[in-house]
């Protein structure tokens, strides 16, 4: 006997609630969606319709749009601005029919489960088949608009089919959501796969298989075989590409066939709990094991063939009885320890290893799973690197930066303008400094680039507070570096893109991200190109009056970042590049009251 699943925190009656009302709902042709609040229970389950039309699993492509044979589309950013990556503030991809389907109940969706929220009740959202994207989606929703007060909401699928990409999985780590979602898939069920193929026809003869309102309902399909084989076939390509990436090995082979074959951009997410079949349940949280087992549990022999592409249809059908008879049983399963899994099949410990036999998993497939957990300690290795070591040497050449600083601004200058006249010894060990924390932060974009660090990184308060420190005090020697060396005349404007450093991008992303601040909000490091920029435009006779609106909105940001110390006052010294350029500026270019403050800010540094 195993454990059980109350270490998931959800009872074996919510999940039989959930799983009851998932398959009424996935037949409703009146309702998109059915609330019901089962009588015992503190919650309230919401669960959608499903749906076996073509055009509700892969959207066209729009006329005059690039063909995108899985369907998918950029997640919109208004709905949904956590699902994206810090790193080059790309949206995630995410299927655009399951979007759709959202969009179009999302306002009445939420009048509904707001009132069930006023009514203190935790929402669990549910869905069955293609009635489980929208339920992730939901999730993912009032995740993103919490409301005071009240547990977050929770999501519990069954056979449901990949919904996003790799972006849209690391965001949802990133903002500890994955445990939020519960995911049951069948051993053989081919619809948690069906993502990893690109869509053909024989995915509408499987679509009209499972449709009651197709004259092809449950009758027999001329080739399982071939479709089920060409699902796998895909799947096999997805998860050997991932496979190689996760043990740090580049197969060329591979590298070209991926230049050719446009490999499914879906992956999974959250807690998946696998049913072998026999009553056992399997719990695995690593979505890099996930994929690898979506591959490995559905592998046969020749002489299975024809019954397990038949079993990939029959085991969808099959989850009510299944969740039914595994939650009486309660012999669960978890993997948690990836990297000690038994390679051999009569491999300890005995109870994981019965499970994976049970899910007939090889010892090719049982190294995959090891790689995911080593990749894992390798993410917490690199974190402890970062902390341990990294940030003592980069607080300690920030300590040099500032008495650099300080020093330059007793000569009346600021070291801005000190930096970029470049004449002084301290000019040369300032630039020191500023290339080996370039080195150090360099090596850590690299590693969260690659996810060569926990996705949670990204939201350590202490790495964004450092980064940002960073980031203040020496991207204005970066901006010097580049206008003493001419390189705007070029290159153009340093913000412009391609030259601005990405690191400074990156951190910048980052602390707006932490703050829910929009994109660009807080650019304040950038204050001497915005200032190096203006200075060239404005000696142009008849300036149009968008620069000199643009000027003035320089002057209001000054005077906010200096109140809120983003921004230090040297750049207010009589000498500097700023002052210099503002004092004898027409009044045109300055509003009030910002002007006045400036200017009597001046003064005071006198």
């Amino acid at each position: 006997m195993g454990e059980t699943l109350d270490r998931m925190g959800l009872s074996g009656e919510v999940i039989n609630a959930a799983a009851s009302l998932a398959m009424k709902a996935h037949d409703s042709t009146r309702e998109p969606f059915l609330l019901e609040k089962p009588r015992g229970l503190s919650v309230a389950v919401v669960a959608f319709a499903g749906s076996w039309l073509r055009d509700d699993w892969w959207a066209e492509t729009p006329s005059g749009e690039k063909e995108t044979p899985f369907g998918e589309t950029t997640i919109d950013a208004g709905t949904f601005p956590s699902l994206k990556s810090l790193g080059d503030d790309g949206g995630a991809l995410v299927n655009g029919s399951f979007l759709r389907r959202f969009n179009a109940i999302h306002s009445s969706l939420a009048k509904k489960v707001k009132k069930v929220i006023g009514e203190k009740k935790q929402v669990v959202f549910t869905g069955y088949s293609s009635g489980a994207p929208v339920a992730i989606l939901a999730t993912l929703y009032f995740l993103e608009n919490p409301e005071p007060n009240q547990s977050p909401p929770r999501c519990v699928t069954f056979g449901s089919p990949l919904v996003g990409d790799r972006i849209f999985g690391h965001a949802v780590r990133r903002e500890k959501w994955s445990d939020h979602f519960v995911h049951f898939v069948m051993r053989y069920d081919v619809i948690p796969r069906i993502m990893l193929a690109p869509s053909s026809t024989e995915h509408k003869q499987i679509l009209d298989f499972f449709n009651p309102r197709s004259e092809f309902f449950r009758k027999p399909i001329d080739s399982p075989l071939g479709f089920y084989s060409s699902v796998m076939r895909n799947a096999s390509l997805v998860a050997n590409y991932d496979a190689c990436n996760l043990m740090g090995c580049r197969i060329p082979a591979l590298e070209t066939l991926r230049n050719f074959i446009e490999l499914s951009p879906y992956r999974p997410f959250g807690t998946y709990i696998f049913c072998t079949g026999n009553g056992k349940l399997v719990v695995v949280r690593n979505s890099n094991a996930v994929l690898q087992m979506l591959f490995y549990c559905a592998q046969w022999t020749q002489e299975e063939a024809a019954g397990v592409a038949q079993r990939s249809l029959s085991e969808h059908l099959a989850y009510k009885d299944e969740i039914q008879e595994s939650l009486g049983m309660q012999n669960v399963v978890y993997l948690d320890r990836l990297e000690e899994i038994p390679v051999s099949s009569d491999g300890s410990p005995a109870t994981v290893n019965t499970a994976l036999n049970d899910l007939g998993l090889s010892p090719q497939g049982r190294l995959c799973l090891q790689a995911t957990g080593e990749l894992e300690k390798r993410k917490s290795r690199n974190q402890d690197k970062i902390i341990n070591d990294y940030k003592q040497k980069i607080e300690g050449e920030l300590r040099k930066m500032r008495k650099y600083k300080e020093k330059a601004e007793t000569c009346g200058m600021g070291y801005y303008d000190s930096f970029k006249l470049n004449k002084n010894e301290e000019d040369f060990l300032a630039n020191m400094s500023r290339l080996v924390l370039a080195g150090f932060w360099d090596e850590m974009m690299e590693m969260l680039k690659a996810y060569e660090l926990p996705d949670d990184f990204e939201k350590s308060h202490d790495f964004i507070r450092l980064g940002t420190d960073y980031r203040r005090t020496v991207e204005p020697l970066d901006i010097a570096n580049f206008y003493r060396l001419a390189k705007d005349v070029e290159t153009g404007f340093y913000v412009k893109k391609g030259n601005r450093p990405k690191r400074y991008r990156y951190i910048q992303n980052l602390l707006e991200h932490d703050e829910k601040k929009p994109s660009g909000s807080r650019s304040e490091s950038c204050f001497w190109a915005e200032v190096e920029d203006f200075r060239i435009k404005t000696r142009r006779f008849g300036c149009p009056q968008e620069i000199k609106q643009k000027v003035q909105q320089l002057g209001q940001n000054l005077i906010k970042w200096i109140d809120d110390e983003s921004l230090g006052k040297d750049v207010l010294l009589e000498n500097s590049t700023f002052v210099k350029w503002w004092k004898p500026l027409p009044p045109e270019y300055k509003s009030e009251p910002e002007s006045s403050r400036i200017m009597k800010l001046i003064h005071e540094k006198d």
